[in-house]
């Protein structure tokens, strides 16, 4: 199954903010650096959208376009229709969240949340009853006096929030908001973060390089590399079905194997020569062909007796995590291969390193790949 590169929104959904053959480049000459080649993408109204990739993909960039710190070289931008490209920061109807969060330190938590709306010349009793109202969205009515240097860095990102939402924009975005916490109030913010963006309704795009982030919190993810986006598609499209080795890569742990296609195995399905056995894999390929199979490591099951189709491997290590076991393998053309096993009292037990296991991939979770991105 193949994801379109770029895809639009549900046919029901009205589009919020649209890129249009998007270019940014830098310098000139032979020192020209294309940081966006081409990006045309679609986010619908009241979508939580996500950009990830690697440093350097070309996500924050991209991102500051739409703000409006950075105008393209080439290409629109458009909310709801209208093109906003040449317009400053302060005419765009968007909101910015930053890493540093940007908050007053002087000032109480009240007095940021209403900043926005002061400088944009709300009467001062509609800004006092908006104050109250992201307070209470953000659950900090008690903090309300408190200086925002006094308050913890998860309360600080809330304080932030607050602040972009309460002049109603309709499009917030948010430039890894999340990467000065510790893992256990990321975790708590992502729900908080997702609760917030469906509550007001307002589109959010969310700028990560944090895979596990982006399938927490996403209608729909665009994985990007070296200027270029590669795939959109919801969690579940870019995790089981991936268009390239990279997107396979990038999004959660991954087996590839070599091989070679067989024969056909009815609709969308091949079989395929992988690693010394014959296994069913699902994509697009022609017979002959020389491919790459995806296999995920939760997608296997570990065998103690040899089975038809099934990958024979020597265990090399196990390395209990608590929730799963992760067991690192060897197959038989030397390709290192990973299973990870959930773990329960009733499947509790060790595996010898040297050890002969056969690995069962679970129905129609082999996939092939597509050319990768170089």
């Amino acid at each position: 199954m193949s994801i379109a590169t770029h895809v639009a929104p549900a046919a029901d959904r009205k589009s919020a903010i649209q890129t249009i053959g998007l270019q940014k480049s830098y310098g000139s000459g032979a020192a020209t650096f294309l940081a966006l080649d081409d990006v045309s993408i679609d986010i619908a109204e009241n979508e939580f959208f996500t950009l990830l990739g690697p440093s350097g993909c070309g996500k924050t960039t991209l991102l500051r376009l739409i703000a409006g710190f950075n105008f393209p070289t080439d290409g629109q931008i458009l909310l709801h229709g209208k093109d906003i490209a040449p317009l400053p920061p302060f005419k765009r109807p968007i909101n910015t969240v930053f890493q540093n969060y940007a908050l007053f330190a002087h000032m109480s938590v009240a007095e940021n949340i209403g900043f926005g709306m002061k400088m944009l010349g709300w009467p001062k009793e509609k800004i006092t009853a908006r104050v109250a109202e992201m307070l209470r969205l953000v659950r900090m009515e008690a903090l309300a006096e408190r200086r925002t240097s006094a308050i913890s860095g998860g309360q600080q990102q809330r304080v932030a929030l607050a602040r972009a939402l309460a002049p109603q924009p309709q499009v917030l975005l948010l430039d890894e908001p999340l990467s000065a916490l510790d893992y256990k109030l990321r975790k708590e913010m992502q729900v908080e973060l997702k609760r917030l963006q469906t509550e007001t309704g307002i589109t959010f795009v969310f700028v990560t390089h944090d895979q596990e982030e982006a399938l927490a919190m996403s209608d729909r993810i665009a994985v990007m590399s070296k200027g270029k986006v590669l795939q959109v598609g919801n969690p579940r499209e870019i995790y089981n079905a991936p268009v390239d080795r990279f997107v396979a890569d990038f999004i959660g742990e991954s087996n590839i194997l070599e091989g070679r296609v067989l024969d056909d195995a009815g609709p969308g399905a091949f079989q395929v020569y992988v690693a010394g056995t014959t296994i069913t894999a699902y994509g697009h390929a022609t017979r002959g062909s020389a491919i790459q199979v995806l296999i995920r490591p939760e997608h296997v099951d570990v065998l103690d007796i040899a089975t038809p189709n099934a990958l024979p491997a020597e265990v090399e290590n196990e390395v209990f995590v608590g929730s799963d076991t992760r067991l690192g393998l060897k197959l038989e053309n030397g390709a290192r291969f990973t299973v990870r096993l959930s773990n329960s009292p009733e499947l509790d037990r060790q595996r010898t390193a040297g050890g002969r296991v056969w690995l069962r991939i679970h129905d129609r979770c082999a996939r092939l790949l597509g050319a990768e991105h170089v």
